[in-house]
């Protein structure tokens, strides 16, 4: 069970700080939730039941780790499955996943796919570029909270790495 001040990865939500644990005011019932706020859009509440609850959730990763795997993304395997319909199926189970391996894997794949597509005069295709962009904003929130960085010095971090 999380607590609260916790910043930890939800599936449906990205990067949030768990703000209270309990029954929230507007529902009647004897279910605690977590309510969380997402550490990109501060503006948005969550609500997740504490028990029972089906959705992936895990604490963001040390500070060691962040730099192990910044160390070694640049020998990491990419992921990116060249039939469309697998290549949507897998990047929307990495994303649901949060796991922070899979989704650099994930992102150095479609890294990659567009600095070839750019070399040959294209662009990614739409789902690629919507998938890239999720899972930068995932990983550049996490990476902005273990380095105490803003998003965009943490999304050069990560793009630094990959070079």
């Amino acid at each position: 069970m999380f607590q609260i001040n916790d910043v930890i990865v939800y599936e449906n939500g990205g990067v949030c700080t768990i703000k209270d644990i309990g029954v929230p005011e507007f529902l009647h019932t004897d279910i605690q939730y977590y309510t969380m706020q997402p550490v990109c859009d501060m503006g948005r509440t969550i609500y997740v039941k504490t028990k029972d609850n089906k959705a992936y959730m895990r604490t963001i990763v040390s500070r060691d780790e962040a730099e192990e795997y910044l160390t070694e993304l640049p020998a990491m395997v990419g992921v990116y499955n060249e039939d469309d319909k697998i290549r949507d199926k897998e990047f929307g189970s990495i994303l649901k996943s949060c796991e922070c391996s899979r989704c650099f894997r994930m992102y150095k794949g479609i890294s990659i796919a567009q600095n070839r597509k750019i070399l040959n005069g294209k662009k990614l295709n739409m789902n690629d570029d919507r998938y890239l962009h999720k899972v930068e904003e995932l990983l550049s929130a996490e990476y902005s909270v273990i380095f105490h960085i803003s998003l965009d010095q943490a999304k050069e971090k990560i793009s630094s790495a990959l070079e």
